[in-house]
């Protein structure tokens, strides 16, 4: 029954794709079919799939040596390099989410390069990840044959700040033509509002919009940035809280926080808070190394009328953990014509679910503009 909702359900996405005459386009068309089917089946390879073969490996890079995989199929097809950037998972490139991508896309002719980003696990964005990041680049760009040389970025979530950081590097920035991203932000400070109190607006909104959060999310980033406190006391209460609330989120925390030092207390009234035009004022009274973290998630400080990729995103309506709208700044805040954002419904932040037929037509489109690119069409 699994396998017949599947097929019931690629075939609508086909229907609707020939009634707009889409099916006819040149470059990808059935290569996107075969994502979305892919990404229903799950982990293991659907029938037919071609071979893939996985390769831990490391690269040296003028003196930096790094660890990574390199995905490709077996039977070494290949049209285009991807460098598919782990998002903060505690797995890291090991997440299967992010191996079953890596997978397929190898089997749709990419020559897939998954970046070691020590500390991304911890939600961690690292001053030296934009710059391992475009490591891989320079691997993917020494191909010798030419037909492999189209190079994207490819991100989940809290990776997208570092691969568009690292699109911007010097020696790189003429190589990446096509930055695709699920579930992303453009401004950290916006992502802690929504955290805390469930306040968010697009880029042209003056009023503020509402939604429920993912309640776990706020504690999860807390847990995450503990060691940016010099008090050893604050970040033993603060841990305790923030696993207090993973596994209750009314548990009790007043008990705690009576022992909290400056620092700690900075850090929890910015967690409680529950006043959207507050959040600014509460960041500013953080000690510095937490502001400076924050800082490195964030893309609002940046120029980026300098990135020459195309820049293509994916988000949900629904988002619990990151707002749609944070998706819409970051397209604001491109040069126009720059960025395509589609919009689903029942996507769960970064986790493929399961879909309607109006979002898998969705993401067949956005799927479809990643087979064009690795075509050289787009």
């Amino acid at each position: 029954m699994i396998w017949l909702r599947r097929i019931a359900l690629a075939l609508a996405v086909l229907a609707g794709a020939m009634g707009l005459g889409w099916a006819m386009t040149p470059a990808g068309t059935g290569s996107a079919l075969w994502v979305i089917v892919s990404l229903l089946a799950g982990r293991e390879p659907i029938p037919f799939a071609p071979a893939v073969d996985q390769r831990r490996t490391e690269w040296t890079v003028e003196g930096r040596t790094r660890q990574g995989d390199i995905w490709l199929r077996q039977d070494g097809w290949e049209r285009a390099s991807l460098i598919l950037v782990p998002g903060a998972s505690k797995a890291g490139r090991d997440d299967s989410r992010l191996m079953l991508m890596a997978r397929l896309l190898a089997e749709t002719g990419f020559r897939v390069i998954v970046p070691e980003l020590p500390g991304m696990e911890k939600l961690h964005v690292l001053p030296d990840h934009p710059r391992a990041i475009a490591d891989a680049v320079r691997v993917a760009t020494d191909r010798i044959d030419p037909a492999a040389r189209q190079v994207g970025i490819g991100a989940v979530s809290y990776s997208l700040v570092p691969s568009i950081r690292a699109a911007l590097e010097p020696d790189i920035a003429a190589d990446v033509q096509g930055i695709f991203a699920l579930g992303g932000f453009y401004d950290a400070e916006a992502v802690i509002r929504f955290f805390t109190t469930g306040a968010y607006r697009g880029p042209l909104d003056e009023s503020w919009q509402f939604q429920p959060p993912n309640a776990r999310g706020i504690w999860v980033f807390l847990d995450a940035n503990l060691d940016s406190l010099s008090d050893p006391a604050d970040r033993g209460l603060l841990g305790i809280m923030a696993q207090r609330r993973l596994t209750d989120p009314s548990a009790p925390l007043d008990d705690l926080a009576a022992g909290l030092g400056p620092e700690g207390r900075a850090l929890l009234a910015l967690i409680r808070n529950d006043d959207p035009d507050a959040v600014g004022e509460l960041i500013a009274a953080l000690p510095a190394p937490l502001r400076e973290a924050i800082a490195a998630l964030s893309l609002a400080d940046l120029d980026l009328s300098g990135l020459s990729a195309s820049v293509t995103l994916v988000h949900s309506r629904h988002d619990g953990t990151v707002p749609y709208t944070e998706s819409e700044s970051l397209i604001e805040a491109l040069p126009p014509g720059q960025g395509h954002l589609v919009l689903l419904d029942d996507l769960s932040h970064a986790d493929i679910g399961s879909l309607s037929v109006k979002d898998a037509f969705s993401l067949w489109g956005a799927a479809l503009r990643l087979m064009q690119f690795r075509q050289g069409a787009g």
